[in-house]
């Protein structure tokens, strides 16, 4: 299983009374769902996109969510936009924001 690791900036808000862990571990599969959470799609979307079951979707999210300290699902999709821009995303992430948009 590969790990992908990615940094939260400094200047990111923590949730209320938690702290924003600012080095994160994610598994491959976690790493693709959460770049893909930059397109702000839905769970059923993401699954749909990424081949996946809307509950795999879920438990990926949840776990993405809980690496990064609980910080709420937008601000996931706020730090994948950011990583977005970082890292060369998946294909399939470029592929949801085209359809998207169009």
């Amino acid at each position: 299983m590969r790990v992908v690791s990615f940094s939260v900036p400094a200047w990111f808000p923590p949730r209320t009374g938690e702290e924003v862990r600012r080095e994160v571990q994610l598994t491959e599969q976690e790493s693709t769902v959460f770049l893909c959470l930059a397109t702000g799609a839905s769970n059923a979307e993401l699954a749909g996109e990424l081949q996946l079951s809307v509950s795999t979707v879920k438990f990926h999210v949840h776990n993405i969510r809980a690496k990064l300290g609980g910080i709420s699902r937008l601000q996931a999709c706020l730090l994948a936009a950011l990583a977005r821009e970082r890292v060369p995303g998946p294909k399939t992430a470029h592929a949801l924001d085209a359809r998207r948009s169009a």
